[in-house]
C-alpha cells in the first residue's frame, strides 16, 4: 500500500513538471467523486466526494473501512478546503479536517479514536483531461484513542493522493448561443 503511494505521488509530480497548459478550473458548484489515500492515521485508504461550494471554498466527505483476521476498522471524516492561490493549472488549498475512527479487534474491547488534521494540498488538471483532478496533501494530525494522544505526519506518511472526476451535476449551466437567432 506505501509503495502504491510512493508511485502515485511520484507520478503526479512528474505530470507537475512536464505536463500540459490548461486554464484556472471553475470548480463552483461542481461535485467530485473518487479516492483519497489520507483519511486514517492508520493506512485506510479511502472513497472520497468533494463539493465547491464556490471557486475558494469546498466540503469533502471521506469513508474508508479495512476487515482482517485482526482487527476490523471503520473511519469516517470531513474536510475543508479553502484555496488560497489559483495557478493555470493547479489550486493550492488550505486544508482542515476532523474524523473519527472505530476499531473492532477480534480479541478485546472495541475502541472509538477522534482525529483532527491541518495541512495543505494541491490538485492538478491536465488540459486534455478537464474533469479529472490528481491531488495531493501535506500535513499533521492530531490522534486521540483511549487516552493515548499521538500528533504527527498525515497518514503515516508526509505525503498522502487523491483522485476525483468532477461532475457538473450542480455546476450553473451556460447556454451557448451563437448570435444569430432570430427575434421573436
Amino acid at each position: 500500500m506505501k509503495i502504491a503511494r510512493i508511485g502515485l505521488t511520484a507520478l503526479m509530480l512528474i505530470f507537475l513538471v512536464s505536463g500540459g497548459v490548461s486554464s484556472a478550473k471553475d470548480l463552483k458548484g461542481k461535485l467530485g467523486a473518487g479516492f483519497n489515500s489520507q483519511l486514517s492515521p492508520r493506512d485506510v485508504d479511502a472513497l472520497s466526494g468533494i463539493y465547491w461550494i464556490n471557486n475558494e471554498l469546498g466540503i469533502q466527505g471521506l469513508v474508508g473501512f479495512q476487515f482482517n483476521d485482526v482487527v476490523d476498522e471503520f473511519d469516517a471524516g470531513a474536510k475543508v478546503h479553502f484555496k488560497i492561490k489559483d495557478e493555470e493549472n493547479l489550486h493550492v488549498d488550505a486544508i482542515g479536517g476532523v474524523g473519527i475512527v472505530h476499531l473492532n479487534p477480534d480479541e478485546g474491547d472495541s475502541e472509538n479514536a477522534f482525529w483532527a488534521s491541518i495541512g495543505l494540498g494541491i490538485e492538478y488538471f491536465f488540459s486534455g483531461l478537464p474533469n479529472l483532478g490528481f491531488s495531493t496533501d501535506v500535513g499533521f494530525t492530531l490522534v486521540d484513542i483511549d487516552d493515548n494522544t499521538t500528533f504527527g505526519s498525515s497518514a503515516d506518511t508526509f505525503v498522502g493522493a487523491g483522485i476525483h472526476y468532477y461532475f457538473d451535476l450542480f455546476a450553473p449551466s451556460v447556454k451557448k448561443t451563437s448570435g444569430l437567432e432570430a427575434d421573436e
